[in-house]
């Protein structure tokens, strides 16, 4: 009786196969995961290369880099007012959003008022998103949000870029000594390339903040920052921290995640939801005044207190004379 042996797997052999096949899964995720993270960090350091251009284009035609905030006497504190990133709007091909929004001619308040202006208010820009960043186009908190004119609360649109302001806190006003602002954006700042004599390329004009590791308030807003529940607009005795919606400074480490769970008044997460941070391991992206980006590691010199004693500290302040080295 003739036996026909039929060719096929045994088990062994099935199994074997299926172990190599997730091995090779188990080494290939990882790669291509970091090709995607690289994808994601090149097209964030893209981002703030063109945000960077637009505020020297908007300096060359100006005269001045455009104010970190525009406090307005006018408007109520909690009504909105304009920042740096709607300033620049035209310089990152943005012109006729800018000449519906009318910063400056227009009250941020007046904007929500309307369906329309909610609309132009509420619009989402991937130029001021970091791709790392999967937070909501919106804030969605309460505290990132500004008013119409019957003071009802409205969303504000993410942004993961704020500008330099301080070695600290923020703050309302520029000056070289303890309690200012000593970097490149203020309230109501009018700060000259030639007033940045530490240099530009020693100068820390932009810098990352995310949105989840904030879970979810401070992140920065676009186009405009609400004050602090104060009668007028955002001023030193509100502490300052509206406006660190817009701006940020160097109270803790880059990426330090301690001692936050929900908004509170202590220094650490006063300090903390001011500072900078991002989704990329090891450190976040700061564009220089000088128009370069770099990655600066989250171990970087930091220094301490309001005196410019750390590296990062350092690169922040505009006219503190300190040397500073390799970073």
């Amino acid at each position: 009786m003739d036996i026909k042996m039929r060719k096929g797997f045994t088990l062994i052999e099935l199994l074997v196969v299926i172990a190599i096949i997730a091995i090779l899964i188990a080494l290939l995720l990882p790669a291509v995961q970091q090709a995607r993270e690289a994808a994601r960090r090149s097209q964030c350091k893209n981002n703030l290369k063109q945000l960077a251009l637009a505020l020297h284009n908007y300096h060359d035609g100006h005269g001045t880099f455009p104010p970190g905030v525009v406090s307005d006497p006018n408007v109520l504190d909690d009504r909105g007012h304009w920042a740096w990133s709607a300033l620049i709007l035209p310089f990152i091909e943005q012109a006729g959003l800018y000449g519906k929004l009318q910063p400056g001619t227009i009250q941020v308040a007046q904007h929500f008022d309307t369906a329309a202006g909610q609309e132009l208010m509420q619009t989402s820009l991937a130029a001021f998103r970091c791709p790392s960043d999967t937070g909501p186009k919106l804030h969605g908190n309460a505290g990132n949000n500004t008013e119409d004119s019957a003071g009802s609360l409205f969303e504000m649109p993410v942004s993961n870029y704020i500008a330099s302001n301080s070695v600290s806190a923020t703050r309302a006003t520029i000056g070289n000594e303890t309690g200012y602002a000593r970097g490149m954006f203020a309230v109501n700042s009018k700060v000259r390339m030639r007033d940045i004599t530490d240099g530009t390329s020693n100068t820390i004009m932009l810098g990352e903040r995310c949105w989840e590791l904030e879970n979810p308030m401070w992140a920065a807003n676009l186009y405009a920052v609400r004050g602090n529940g104060g009668s007028g607009a955002p001023e030193p005795s509100d502490g300052n921290q509206g406006i660190a919606h817009a701006v940020g400074g160097t109270g803790t480490l880059i990426n330090t995640d301690t001692g936050f769970a929900t908004p509170t008044t202590s220094a650490t997460n006063k300090f903390r939801r001011m500072a900078y941070h991002s989704l990329h391991v090891g450190g976040a992206q700061f564009a220089l005044a000088d128009g370069s980006v770099h990655f600066i590691s989250e171990n970087i010199d930091h220094g301490s207190g309001e005196a410019t004693n750390g590296t990062l500290k350092r690169l922040v302040a505009i006219a503190d004379g300190d040397v500073i080295g390799e970073f």
